[in-house]
């Protein structure tokens, strides 16, 4: 039998509203709670609430958690992601690509927050094995990219645990752990935007001694230079060398076999001019010894680097390697040094640089296989010519602006730097203090001539 029901009409009044007002809170919460799920995009964030965005578990005093990102959408409909640098009623201010580029506020449509770097991170990490080295160092320069400098070193560190000879990794580990030293890449530490209005002391001092700063590049040693000079010597023009005969000594103790027993042949060995002794060392391939041989010149590969591009005749301290440019702390990773600027340490560090440093898309700064179309020399082309123009350089930053160093093909500075790129030595070498377990090199095509 079951239970009398009492109707609705019958139940009293109060009780009728204490069951509406109940149901009407759980739709509330409901409807609340599934806002909150939707995706964090809004036609006109104020500073504040974006910086509500950030996730509680990141706003701590944890260093270098990497940028607010985000993506706009114009009036024209074309989407850009960048670091949401700044906003406010007037513009829109994005970096991209270690340039900050403004937009007019009144042509975006819409921002959408991204989640916080170290979220995406975890997530990404997750999905790559231990042993993925590749893999693990893409993620690597994406953190780099994004300024999460102290993740980088971190997942680095445990890179290096396992591949501990790895190059890139070695490279990547020095290079961040230099850039995490500089002061600019800590302030904004809780992943927040900096206010649209700077107060009055940051107004003082962000176009004088802020910008004219020098970096802190850690410059090459003697010896490491030295090595880079032995691998770049093309036998045919070489520099002045000197090849020790205490060199030459320990390779014979080392291979008995491969030089003659009778001792006047091989005490003529020692008088034979320094680059038949090199061609020894190169036939033997004893990388070990290279050290020991003293360059006392640039090869002719490098001295071209440095009198047609470097310093003297060329364009990268006076156009690239400025203060307000490359050359101070505040211009994201690719950073080069412009003191004592035709000095060995300078010309050999900055050279290292941009033959190493890759852009956001993986493509280095010198294409070897076509220098015609390397994205170093394309940047530095007027804009409306370049294969890879320069990244834009946002309203009101400090100095003159970016000024193209060619105009064309035709420009004689282009034609230089062209053929200095193509008078480097190929394949490139993996220099032995970057990696003391590098492949050997193949020998140029059509030349029986030996080489490291």
């Amino acid at each position: 039998m079951r239970p009398t029901q009492t109707p609705p009409s019958q139940e009293p009044f109060m009780i009728m509203l204490t069951r509406l007002a109940t149901t009407l809170a759980i739709i509330a919460t409901a409807v609340l709670l599934g806002l909150a799920l939707l995706p964090q995009s809004h036609s006109f964030p104020k500073i504040d609430q974006v910086a509500n965005f950030t996730e509680p578990a990141l706003q701590t005093n944890e260093p270098n958690p990497g940028i607010v990102e985000c993506i706009i959408t114009l009036d024209s409909g074309r989407k850009i992601t960048g670091e949401l640098v700044r906003e406010n009623d007037m513009v829109v201010v994005l970096g991209i690509n270690g340039i900050e580029t403004t937009f007019q506020r009144k042509t975006v449509a819409k921002i959408v927050i991204l989640p916080p770097v170290q979220k995406r991170y975890t997530q990404m990490r997750s999905a790559i094995s231990d042993n993925d080295i590749d893999s693990r160092l893409a993620l690597v320069e994406w953190l780099r990219a994004r300024k999460a400098y102290d993740l980088a070193i971190k997942e680095l560190e445990s890179v290096l645990l396992i591949s501990p000879s790895n190059p890139q990794a070695k490279l990547l580990h020095t290079w961040l752990t230099e850039y995490n030293k500089l002061g600019p890449a800590k302030k904004n530490s809780n992943n927040s935007i900096p206010p649209s209005h700077p107060s009055a002391d940051s107004q003082n001092t962000r176009d004088t001694p802020n910008r004219l700063r020098r970096n802190q590049i850690t410059p090459l040693t003697p010896e490491q230079i030295n090595l880079m000079r032995v691998y770049e010597i093309d036998l045919r023009d070489p520099p002045k060398l000197r090849v020790p005969d205490k060199t030459l000594q320990t390779l014979m103790n080392r291979k008995p076999d491969a030089f003659s027993p009778n001792k006047e042949q091989r005490d003529a060995i020692f008088k034979l001019p320094e680059i038949e002794k090199l061609k020894i060392l190169f036939t033997h391939k004893a990388r070990d010894l290279y050290p020991q041989v003293a360059v006392v010149e640039d090869p002719q590969s490098m001295k071209s680097f440095r009198e047609n591009v470097h310093a003297q005749r060329g364009w990268i301290i006076s156009a690239c390697a400025t203060t307000r440019c490359h050359g101070g702390p505040d211009t994201g990773p690719f950073q080069l040094i412009n003191s004592r600027t035709n000095s060995d340490a300078t010309v050999y560090t900055n050279f290292l640089i941009i033959e190493q440093y890759t852009l956001p898309n993986g493509s280095p700064l010198i294409d070897y296989q076509a220098p015609q179309r390397s994205p170093l020399l394309q940047m530095g082309m007027v804009t409306k010519n370049a294969l890879t123009p320069h990244p834009e350089i946002p309203t009101g930053f400090p100095g003159r602006g970016f000024r193209p160093i060619f105009r064309s093909t035709r420009d004689r500075k282009y034609r230089d730097a062209v053929e200095w790129i193509r008078s480097m030595y190929q394949p490139r070498p993996a220099y032995d203090f970057m990696d003391n377990n590098q492949p050997e090199p193949k020998p140029k095509p059509d030349s029986d001539e030996p080489h490291p």
